[in-house]
């Protein structure tokens, strides 16, 4: 994978991933599987990991849903 801002090679490592919730706090998920750029530091994260974490974030969304009736 190239990096979309400079170009050079990029390499995966599992890196801290923070996620903003509604409610203002923080998620920290660990060990996310991450591209990350040998010049430039950019990060990215593939489409398909994304989909696996909005589908937790739902999960758990409902399930504080449920505990709060």
């Amino acid at each position: 994978m190239k990096c979309p801002l400079c170009k050079a090679p990029m390499f995966e490592e599992e890196l801290a991933y923070v996620v903003q919730l509604e409610d203002g706090h923080e998620l920290r998920l660990e060990d996310v599987p991450t591209w990350v750029c040998e010049r430039c530091d950019h990060t990215a994260v593939d489409e398909a990991v994304i989909v696996t974490i909005e589908d937790m974030l739902a999960h758990i969304d409902s399930f504080s849903h449920s505990e709060e009736e």
